[in-house]
């Protein structure tokens, strides 16, 4: 029934699990060990039976920390400060406040107050502060030292059970998210120089812009982009690889050649860079007119020359056995260079393109020879071939 699915829908959406079979079992064996450790140890460390040894904000609190673990709220400092901050408030306002309903309210809406101005926002540290206003005589009976035993003592408990269980998820999780080579996984960084791409400014900005709290972290975001983008590239361009749209005509100079016969090239054939390659024609470098131009902008002091005057000295050729600037391709050329394997896929080279400020990726054979040049453009062409013409 249509009214039924629409129910369903509403009800369960964004509620698929994240988290493999495996982790959800080590999760829920985790909670069972470590509720069972403050269960059993608190009362053995307090000595008195009939005291008050754990706090029922430890169970809220382990199904947060297990069933999300890369939740900002459930990182070491929101459980550890939400939980003593918020209970030392409801100890305060416990016993200066007589009157329970506003004891309580207070308690609960103070800790969130004082959670959010120390960065330490934690569901359960509410439930902390609540149980110190309305748990009773035993509770009340205890003052300050509520916040010592059984609070603290529960966190430290739970919080040691917690770091064994995250030590073996992050063991679990060491097998790479494949798409091709794992180092080709855009990242989100500080780096501005990329101007399309997305900034790690550009995300806290993005959330502040918000005006609301949401349950994920920066570096949770920076992984979600990254790996979307890689899916998009991939449902783009499908299963084209390199060899199906590199040029298989290119230039390519060594790194003995020098800078005019190179500038020459790129003005004859029309291009931006050139794979520099040794005897062997193995990749070693990439030269481009970027390279050129950067190198002619130091080149001279004089704020006045024009960069065609700066480029013009900087190919010339010295003459001399010694110079004090750049004479050949090895001496401007970029070493580290981003390559792929002629089999690999387009989506590869997408992805290298979306996340570094490049305009061509060397393509080698399965000897690793020079075999192709790809380049941006062409990347582009394919995914958007109605925008870009």
């Amino acid at each position: 029934m249509p009214l039924i699915d629409s129910i369903k829908q509403l009800l369960l959406r964004g509620s698929a699990t994240r988290q493999s079979q495996l982790e959800i079992a080590l999760s829920s064996s985790g909670a069972i060990i470590g509720i069972a450790l403050v269960a059993w140890l608190s009362p053995h460390i307090v000595g008195d039976a009939d005291a008050p040894f754990i706090v029922a904000s430890m169970g809220a609190a382990a199904v947060l920390l297990y069933a999300a673990p890369h939740s900002p709220l459930t990182q070491p400092w929101s459980f550890i400060g939400g939980h003593l901050i918020s209970a030392s408030i409801g100890v305060t306002c416990a016993q200066w406040v007589p009157d329970l309903f506003l004891a309580s309210g207070l308690a609960v809406g103070l800790a969130i107050f004082a959670m959010h101005q120390l960065h330490c926002l934690h569901p359960p540290g509410g439930a902390a502060a609540l149980v110190a206003v309305v748990g009773g005589d035993q509770i009340q009976a205890l003052g300050y030292f509520y916040v010592l035993m059984p609070v603290a003592l529960n966190v430290f408990i739970l919080g040691a059970a917690v770091w064994l269980t995250r030590v073996l998820i992050a063991q679990h999780r060491k097998e790479p998210f494949i798409f091709y080579q794992e180092e080709h996984l855009p990242e989100v960084t500080d780096d501005q120089s990329n101007d399309s791409a997305i900034s790690t400014a550009d995300l806290n900005h993005a959330l502040q812009d918000m005006h609301t709290y949401i349950d994920v972290s920066i570096e949770d975001l920076k992984q979600i982009y990254s790996h979307a983008l890689v899916q998009a590239h991939q449902r783009q361009l499908g299963d084209m690889s390199c060899r199906d749209m590199m040029k298989h005509h290119i230039v390519a100079v060594e790194f003995g050649d020098y800078l005019d016969v190179t500038w020459s090239l790129m003005q004859r054939h029309s291009i931006k860079s050139i794979p520099v390659i040794d005897r062997a024609q193995r990749i070693i470098g990439i030269i481009s007119v970027s390279d050129f131009k950067q190198a002619a902008m130091n080149l001279s002091a004089d704020a006045n020359q024009d960069i065609e005057t700066r480029l013009k000295a900087l190919i010339k050729r010295s003459g001399d056995l010694h110079s004090n600037k750049a004479e050949v391709v090895g001496q401007l050329m970029t070493s580290t260079v981003f390559s792929l394997p002629e089999d690999a896929p387009i989506s590869a080279a997408a992805t290298i393109f979306s996340a570094h400020s490049i305009g061509h990726i060397p393509i080698s054979n399965h000897e690793n020879r020079l075999s192709g040049m790809l380049s941006r453009s062409d990347v582009l062409r394919r995914q958007m071939p109605n925008q870009i013409k």
